[in-house]
């Protein structure tokens, strides 16, 4: 009934919470429909308060009662969407007069019934209640600002809210019972006059009013559990369905009173004169003509024969008699004669000048401006404005006078142009077509269903992926110039492992990018890391969040959006930050953050001088600040002095581009410049080139040096998904059209004999097609709408349906007028095809020509079922093939946290504190996660290298004494590292992979060297290979190193202790050696699962486009064996006289649509064996395809096709033979 409900929950929430969560705008479905109530009440509202009519006054009283509901629907919409969060103060705006609604539905119905009655002051006294209503309002402003002063305002306004619900039930079933009430008066105050169907005119209002106040007592069970349940109130979407209902209901009312335009009640009846009581035709026809002419009843613009009749008191068929017999026309020709002389009156008299020819129409009772231009010429033989050129010619406007009798009017002069009876037929054929559309979806409602539910699923899901396909495309494209934006990457190539393609360079590169290649415009360093986390801290609030270390250049090159500050100069400062408005409001509120000071990493202070808005979802870089790079080169040693080491490859170079250069032209000058300033990799032959911006999403992978694609694969796949999805759908929409042709073979006939052509008849069946895609394509839109909140959420996109952007809908009236022509095009020409003769005769036959067709279809439709199918099963045997892949360590209960300064400074202490709480078995530290490594080297001479080998690429992590015992990793041979550090300066531990590379039979004690690294250094012991990247790749070479330094500390929980607890008493001694920060932990197993999402999400999303296929097809099965157990109702009859058993029919009916699934069977399992064969071939680590997976997709296809026409089949062996032979 009202939007209180919402807010009072909304005001509960506020007291139990003074932190709100940053809200992001969403549209449910039910705002869908309520933004369309809105706009189709408001266009009544205005309708039935402007359009001119006989009733207009009483009119404008329902006008305005279904404007109070519109404004409390559009509260109710506010509410939901959170308008609030964009437009703070739109609730003070007073949208809820519910307590007008009543009388003013009383005042409509008195207007109604008694037109002669004035309103007077003393009336305004019904609309008094307003003002409580309107106090309520207010206090529900102020209300917020007073929550969390006084703990009790939530109760109070609880209470207030209650009773105001009870007024609004109370006044509008009062007043609905008073309008009741004055419909019974004007009953009763009418006289018997010649038949009491006049007694019935208002019976239809009574009606609606009586289900309204029906309906409106609903609202008692959802006010008493409002009330009485006021600390487990319900979900405010539960009060949704109803709100729908009573707006529905209620606009439904004044339609109807808007589309019925009732006659006016006459204010004084007595005013008219009563007919002859004599029977003489003469003397009625003139007591008729003087009554219309003094009456002027033909001004009204929905006058009938019937109402006519009313108004004189005589019976209808009597006053069609008189204008028959004495004036010897029909009924609008009578009429109208009158309007047009009226008409040519007022085009006489000055007092009329102001308005057009087309408003004197209107005012002489036309309704029509065609109608009125078309009768005038074929009464006259002049169109209006031709007639009133000639009056003003034949007598000058200073002298225009009234004349005092108008000239004759000639009827039916033959003036019509030629073309109009063509573009009439044209019109009426059209109608027509939508006519016969409407009665074909009602006469055959179970294959109508199926055809648009079908259409609408597969519509649902091309358009979906196909949001998700543009949102894919559109990363990056927000930004000014993002084509002249590149990254700088280059090819390694070597013999052991082919060319490999890196980001990371050496800063030098960029000194030497900005002094001597022309044609780049802008250069910038970076140190992203994946997004380096630091520290921020203004006062007591403190984050932990991702940022970047950038040039100043940065900026130049992604131009993005900045609210405040110039992007040439806001990292010029060492000591700057730039912040999101995101991280902003988190450490400054809402407060102007430039010039503000923060503590980053408790080490520096560095002052915010840009403010950037928040990155959309559709970036690809997503952090919350940016610092300079130099100020990571004034705090960091090994950052300043990576300015002139060639060999430190651990940076990102950032390029722009010259307007009118392109990539090839730079890249022809930069391709060898790490080859000349870097001896110590010439023997890699290293090549620098440019990846453009606009490929950093979907093609990001590289394959011996070239792009091997990327996310644009899985874009690809499911954009093919989409249009096969689609595809099934239409050859349902074909299958279930041409095989009910027989029931449309008569239309078609006729039709053809009455005239028609085939373009006539293709046209007809194509828009019939494109008029039921249409209605799918709305079922679809509220199916997209309903799935995309769990399509995010699996995605981790933000996708919405662009209701406001006119490309979109342009698109989708493409979308849907092609999918209607590609869906009907087959039935519309098969059709139209039938020869007219056989179908009058009834000797048209069906034959291989019309079934053979629908075979092919439906095993092209099962074929790709199937496929979907099989390659849904061989994913998710791809990834549980990858899962249960051993990993060479333990990850249960291993636990990770990144090592701040002030944790590196007091490491022992913390692993002390840590052992004692008895919450940890051990505790280790390393340079990298067990599921990640972050440092790779090459391994530059080895015993046994052959003469002209190449280095070996190898990963390396820093550890200590305690990584292999906590980590879970087996030692094979050698011996661990020892507890000081000292000792081990120039012991390594290497993996069974990297011996193997290396070729040593005998590896404990063995020297190696390192590019870039003096010395030698020994091999002490080996580990058994671990899994520390890729599930789905080989493992790779890997060292490990003794030393002090580290980014992660790695413990293992105590078992059969609860992890929460553990957690939380970890944390304590974590804030204690670390105040400044926030306590993050990251368990291993989780960040080794979180490998596998992207295979997780492609197999989910198969699986349901899988069955989102299968459930199409088997809709459009359903419909055929519908049909074919129709077709064939007296052969079963027969065979079941003849002695043929329940499963014999069965079989029968089933045998083809088996044989067909088979078919289907044997042509997708290769396709798709192909396919994912090929798809199989980017994982190393992979599974071999068998038959079984094959058989196993065929024996769920054939169940799933027995299933669905088990029903029909079942149905029609059960049927009586006696109803199915009784014609015979």
């Amino acid at each position: 009934m009202i939007v209180n409900e919402c807010i009072d929950s909304k005001a509960r929430h506020l007291v139990q919470s003074s932190n709100l969560n940053q809200y992001t705008f969403h549209i449910s479905a039910y705002d869908l429909v309520f933004v369309g109530a809105i706009f189709i009440g408001l266009t009544f509202s205005c309708l039935l308060c402007f359009v001119k009519s006989a009733n207009q006054a009483a009119n404008r009283f329902l006008g305005l009662a279904l404007v109070t509901i519109i404004l409390w629907m559009i509260k109710v919409l506010g509410a939901d969407i959170r308008l609030e969060s964009y437009f703070p103060y739109w609730n003070w705006l007073p949208l809820q007069f519910l307590l007008a609604l009543g009388p003013l539905i009383f005042f409509y119905v008195m207007k109604l019934t008694q037109p002669a009655y004035r309103l007077k002051l003393s009336n305004i006294l019904h609309f008094s209640p307003l003002l409580f209503e309107l106090g309520a309002q207010i206090l529900e402003i102020e209300g917020p600002a007073k929550i969390g002063k006084l703990t009790h305002y939530a109760a109070a306004y609880h209470y207030l809210n209650s009773v105001l619900q009870l007024l609004i039930l109370g006044s509008v079933g009062i007043y609905l019972f008073l309008s009741l009430r004055l419909i019974e008066h004007y009953y009763q105050q009418l006289k018997f006059n010649r038949g009491d169907r006049h007694r019935f005119e208002l019976t239809w209002l009574r009606r609606l009013l009586t289900g309204f106040g029906t309906f409106w007592t609903l609202w008692i069970p959802y006010t008493a559990l409002n009330y009485f349940y006021y600390h487990h109130p319900l979900d405010g979407e539960i009060y949704y369905p109803l709100y729908l209902l009573f707006v529905i209901l209620f606009i439904r009312i004044t339609a109807l009173v808007f589309l019925r335009q009732l006659p006016a009640i006459p204010v004084n009846a007595s005013r008219i004169s009563l007919p002859p009581t004599t029977d003489g035709s003469r003397q009625k026809g003139a007591w008729l003509k003087r009554t219309m002419n003094t009456e002027r009843y033909y001004q009204d613009p929905e006058l009938n024969l019937s109402s006519l009749a009313e108004k004189l008191g005589l019976n209808p068929h009597e006053l069609s008699r008189i204008i028959n017999t004495v004036y010897k026309k029909s009924f609008n020709d009578f009429v109208n004669e009158y309007r047009v002389r009226e008409v040519i009156r007022k085009m006489q008299d000055p007092d009329y000048d102001h308005l057009t020819l087309q408003g004197i129409a209107f005012e002489s009772g036309f309704n029509s401006k065609t109608t009125f231009h078309r009768l005038f010429k074929e009464m006259t033989g002049k169109s209006p404005a031709e007639y009133k050129s000639q009056q003003k010619k034949e007598l000058p406007s200073y002298k225009l006078e009234l004349r005092t009798h108008s000239e004759p009017v000639i009827s039916n002069q033959n003036t019509t142009p030629k073309w109009s009876r063509r573009k009439l037929n044209r019109n009426y054929m059209f109608r027509n077509y939508v006519k016969m559309a409407w009665r074909n979806l009602l006469h055959n409602k179970v294959y109508s269903a199926l055809n648009i539910t079908g259409l609408a699923t597969g519509m649902a899901v091309a358009l979906l992926i196909g949001l998700w396909v543009f949102n894919q495309y559109s990363f990056d494209r927000f930004l000014p110039d993002y084509g002249q934006a590149y990254a700088v990457k280059v090819n390694y190539t070597n013999q052991h492992d082919g060319t490999h393609t890196v980001g990371t360079v050496a800063i030098p590169l960029a000194d030497a990018l900005r002094t001597s290649i022309p044609g780049i415009k802008y250069v910038a360093e970076a140190d992203m890391d994946d997004f380096q986390t630091r520290n921020l801290t203004v006062g007591d609030k403190k984050l932990l969040i991702d940022g970047g270390t950038v040039a100043p250049d940065f900026l130049n090159i992604f131009r993005y959006p900045l609210l405040k500050g110039d992007g040439s100069n806001v990292l010029k400062d060492p000591y700057s930050i730039v912040l999101d408005q995101a991280t902003s409001n988190s450490l400054f509120g809402n407060t102007d953050p430039i010039g503000r000071t923060i503590r980053i990493d408790n080490k520096h202070d560095v002052k915010v001088t840009g403010l950037m808005k928040n990155f959309p979802a559709n970036s690809s870089f997503q952090f919350h600040f940016l610092i300079p790079y130099s100020y990571a080169e004034q705090t960091e040693d090994w950052v300043k002095n990576a300015r002139t080491q060639w060999d430190n490859s651990s940076f990102e170079i950032f390029v722009g581009l010259q307007p009118g250069v392109t990539a090839a032209q730079v890249t022809a000058k930069i391709k060898n410049l790490i080859y000349e300033n870097n001896p110590n990799v010439r023997a890699f032959k290293p090549e620098v080139f440019l990846h453009p911006l606009k490929d950093w999403h979907l093609y990001a992978d590289f394959k011996n040096g070239k792009v091997a694609g990327g996310f644009i694969d899985y874009v690809r796949m499911f954009g093919i998904i989409g249009l096969l999805v689609l595809l099934i759908a239409c050859i349902n929409f074909v299958n279930l059209s041409t095989a009910r042709s027989e029931k449309r073979a008569r239309e078609v006939g006729v039709r053809k004999a009455i005239g028609s052509n085939r373009k006539d008849l293709i046209f007809q069946f194509l828009t019939e097609s494109v008029l039921m895609t249409f209605a799918a394509f709305l079922l679809a839109v509220i199916f997209v709408q309903l799935a995309l909140p769990q399509f995010n959420k699996l995605t981790g996109s933000l996708i919405q349906i662009p209701y406001g952007n006119p490309v979109f809908w342009c698109i989708m009236i493409g979308y849907v007028c092609a999918t209607g022509l590609l869906a009907g095009c087959r039935p519309a020409f098969y059709l139209s095809s039938f020869n007219p003769v056989k179908v009058l005769k009834g000797a048209l036959q069906i034959g291989k020509a019309a079934t053979t067709p629908r075979k092919i279809l439906v095993v092209l439709q099962f074929s790709c079922s199937v496929a979907f199918i099989i390659s849904t099963v061989i994913i998710y045997k791809q990834i549980r093939y990858a899962k249960d892949r051993p990993i060479g360590y333990s990850a249960d209960r291993l636990v990770s946290t990144f090592i701040t300064k002030d944790l590196a400074d007091h490491y022992e202490s913390f692993k002390n504190d840590l052992v004692a709480s008895g919450m940890v078995e051990s505790v280790t530290k390393a340079s990298s996660m067990v599921t990640n490594i972050s440092w790779h080297t090459n391994i530059a001479s080895w015993p046994g290298q052959m003469a002209g080998e190449q280095a070996i690429n190898v990963g390396a992590i820093i550890t200590d004494d305690n990584y292999f015992t906590t980590v879970g990793m087996k030692l094979l041979s050698g011996e661990n590292f020892s507890s000081d550090y000292n000792t081990d300066t120039n012991n390594i531990i290497v993996n069974e992979t990297a011996v193997r590379r290396m070729g040593l039979k005998a590896p404990i004690n063995q020297l190696i060297s390192f590019n870039g690294i003096k010395g030698r250094s020994k091999i002490i012991g080996v580990v058994k290979d671990a899994l520390m990247e890729s599930p789905f790749t080989a493992v790779e070479p890997l060292i490990f190193t003794h030393g002090e330094f580290g980014t992660q500390i790695i413990y293992r929980l105590t078992p059969g202790i609860s992890q929460h607890t553990a957690i939380e008493k970890i944390g304590h001694i974590f804030n204690k050696y670390n105040p400044a920060y926030p306590f993050t932990y990251s368990f291993v197993n989780d960040a080794y699962d979180r490998k596998f999402n992207m295979e997780t999400l492609v197999g989910k999303l198969a699986g349901v486009f899988a069955g989102l296929a299968i459930f199409v097809s088997c809709l459009g099965l359903f419909g055929l064996a519908a049909y074919v157990a129709e077709q064939r109702t007296k052969e079963i009859a027969v065979r079941k006289v003849l002695g043929a058993s329940i499963s014999q029919i069965w079989m029968m009916i089933s045998a083809d649509f088996i044989l067909l699934v088979t078919i289907s069977c044997v042509i997708a399992s290769p396709v798709a064996w192909y396919f994912l064969r090929n798809w199989l071939q980017k994982y190393e680590y992979r599974i071999t395809i068998g038959p079984t997976v094959f058989l196993l997709s065929a024996v769920i296809t054939v169940l799933i096709t027995l299933v669905t026409i088990s029903f029909q089949a079942m149905k029609a062996a059960l049927t009586n033979p006696v109803k199915s032979l009784r014609s015979e």
